[in-house]
């Protein structure tokens, strides 16, 4: 191996490692309060955020879900302005989803891919910005 391989390599391997832990959140939140009640590979979790701009990815924790698993997963969310995405991507790559506008409710049945120690809940505000939201997740793992 030459001495420009060896160099490159490392380099190569270390941008791919990089991109494959990239996550989906390229948003933010602000002002979020949330309460979660969880036992063993199933549980809720409540919670509000005042502000959501693009897109964020909430993860749930939960020391029972491994990487692989498919969990069921129930959002009830309902949202105060604007449009608002939720979804969950399954193991297999298939992606559920609602949308809720400006001053309603809606509710998402899907099933997430599991990673370690938990799984994620997309919520992605369609008009760039949105607020005063509300959400209720259920989950179980299969």
């Amino acid at each position: 191996m030459s001495n420009r391989q060896r160099y490159w390599i490392p380099i190569l391997l270390l941008t791919a490692l990089l991109a494959s832990c990239a996550g989906g959140t390229s948003g933010s939140v602000l002002g979020s309060r949330e309460s979660c009640r969880i036992s063993a590979g199933s549980g809720t979790c409540e919670g509000t955020f005042n502000k959501l701009k693009g897109t964020y990815g909430k993860d749930i924790e939960d020391e029972s879900i491994y990487s692989g698993d498919a969990i069921d997963v129930e959002v009830r969310a309902s949202v105060g302005t604007g449009s608002v995405r939720i979804s969950v991507e399954s193991p297999e790559g298939e992606v559920a989803f609602v949308e809720i506008s400006s001053g309603n409710s809606g509710t998402l049945i899907g099933v997430a891919s599991g990673e370690f120690d938990g799984f994620e809940v997309v919520f992605e505000a369609l008009e760039g910005e949105a607020a005063d939201i509300t959400y209720q997740i259920n989950y179980q793992v299969r």
